[in-house]
C-alpha cells in the first residue's frame, strides 16, 4: 500500500497542489523557505493526522485562507482526508467517505517514519520522546497495546484526580484500590516496552554496521520503568508526596529509554552527524521491525536529508530503505544535483521542485 494521489489545498505556503507519487522514492527540491519541508508536513499530517513541527493546528493554515484540506488516494483504492477549519476549530476525518473522530483509525492504515531536523529530540531531549518512540511501533504490531495504553492514562487521571481531592479534604478509603489497578496497568505497559526492545536492539545494530558510526564503544538502549523499586511499595512510600503535588511521581509515564555509548549518554558524546546517523538507525530499525512483525507496508519521510551525512551514508541508508520493500519513501533537499546518485538506485524514482510554494514535476 502507498501514497497514489495526494491533493494539497491551503497547507502552509501551498496554496494548491496535486501529486501522483512513485510508489518507492520521491525526491523534492528547492530553496529555502520554498515550501519543501511544507509538503512533507502535509503528508505526514495527511495519515497520522499530527504535524511533525507544531502542535498548534491554526499555524498550518496558509495566511490566506481559514481553513485547509489534504485528500490522498491509496493503491488499495482506499481514500482518506482530513482538514481543520480556523473559525470552527475543527478537525476533519474521512477515511472512504466516511466521517470519523477516530485519529488512532487514520493513522493505523499507513503506518508513517519522519526524520526531520526536529528528530535530534529523540536523542538529546527529555524521556517523552523517547517513550513516543517506543510506543508508535507498539501501536502498529500489538493489537492489544492502543487499549491497554488508554486504559492507563484513564488510571493516570483519575489517580491525579483523586490526590488533589484528598489534598481538599476527601477521605484516603478509595487510593489503595487506584493503587492497586493502576500497578497492574503499569506493569503491563512496561512488559511491552521491555519485550519491544528486546526484539529492537539487534535490528538497530546490525544498521549501525552498515554505515560509517564508528562509537569508540558499543551502543546500548536500557529501558527505565519509572520507578526503582517495588512499584506499589514506590506508590505507597511517595503517596505524601503525590497529594501534595496532586500528581503520581512512579509509573511507566515517568520511564525513559537511555541511549548510551559505553558508560555515557548518547547525547553527550556523540557528534551531530553520529546522531544523526544513530536517529536514522533507530528509525529504520522500527521499520524493519514493523514489516518483520505485521507484514505493514509503510511511509518513511526524511526532510533535510543531505544535512550532516555525507554521500557514503546518505546512499547507505537509502538502499538500507530500498532493501526493506514495500517502503514509500519521501526525501527533500535544497539542490536536486546533491541526490541525482540516488535516483540510480532506483527504477521507478519522481523529482519534484517547489519553488515559492508552486510545485512542478522534473
Amino acid at each position: 500500500m502507498f501514497l497514489e494521489r495526494v491533493v494539497i489545498n491551503n497547507f502552509r505556503n501551498i496554496k494548491q497542489a496535486t501529486f501522483c507519487f512513485s510508489s518507492d522514492l520521491n525526491l523534492i527540491s528547492g530553496d529555502n523557505a520554498a515550501g519543501k519541508s511544507s509538503i512533507l508536513e502535509a503528508l505526514g499530517y495527511l495519515i497520522s493526522g499530527r504535524s511533525f513541527r507544531t502542535s498548534k493546528r491554526g499555524l498550518l493554515i496558509n495566511h490566506d485562507s481559514d481553513s485547509f484540506v489534504l485528500f490522498a488516494e491509496l493503491s488499495s483504492q482506499d481514500r482518506i482526508g482530513i482538514g481543520f477549519d480556523r473559525k470552527l476549530k475543527r478537525k476533519a476525518i474521512k477515511i472512504n467517505q466516511q466521517t470519523t473522530k477516530n485519529l488512532s483509525l487514520l493513522a493505523s492504515i499507513l503506518p508513517v517514519q519522519t526524520i526531520s531536523p526536529e528528530s535530534y529530540h529523540l536523542v538529546d531531549s527529555g524521556p517523552l520522546e523517547r517513550r513516543k518512540y517506543l510506543d508508535w511501533l507498539l501501536f502498529h504490531v500489538e493489537q492489544s497495546y492502543q487499549s491497554h495504553w488508554s486504559r492507563f492514562n484513564r488510571l493516570l487521571k483519575q489517580r491525579n484526580s483523586l490526590l488533589r481531592r484528598i489534598k481538599l479534604g476527601t477521605s484516603r478509603s478509595e487510593l489503595d484500590l487506584w493503587n492497586q489497578e493502576f500497578v497492574e496497568q503499569s506493569l503491563k505497559i512496561t512488559q511491552f516496552r521491555q519485550d519491544l526492545l528486546i526484539k529492537l536492539l539487534p535490528k538497530l545494530n546490525a544498521l549501525l554496521k552498515k554505515v560509517d558510526f564508528n562509537p569508540n564503544q558499543s551502543l546500548s538502549l536500557d529501558y527505565i520503568p519509572g520507578h526503582k523499586l517495588d512499584l506499589m511499595q514506590q506508590l505507597v512510600g511517595s503517596s505524601e508526596r503525590d497529594i501534595s503535588l496532586g500528581s503520581t511521581q512512579y509509573g511507566p509515564h515517568r520511564s525513559d529509554l537511555l541511549i548510551k555509548v559505553g558508560l555515557d549518554l548518547a547525547k553527550d558524546v556523540l557528534s551531530r552527524g553520529q546522531k544523526k546517523l544513530l536517529i536514522n538507525c533507530l528509525y529504520l530499525a522500527q521499520t524493519e521491525l514493523l514489516k518483520d512483525i505485521s507484514g505493514k507496508d509503510s511511509v518513511f519521510i526524511i526532510d533535510d536529508f543531505t544535512s550532516e551525512l555525507d554521500q557514503f551514508n546518505q546512499s547507505i541508508l537509502i538502499k538500507t530503505l530500498k532493501e526493506q520493500k514495500n517502503v514509500q519513501i519521501f526525501v527533500s533537499c535544497l539542490h536536486p544535483d546533491m541526490i541525482n546518485f540516488l535516483i540510480k538506485e532506483y527504477n521507478n524514482a519522481k523529482m519534484f521542485h517547489v519553488k515559492h510554494g508552486v510545485v512542478r514535476e522534473k
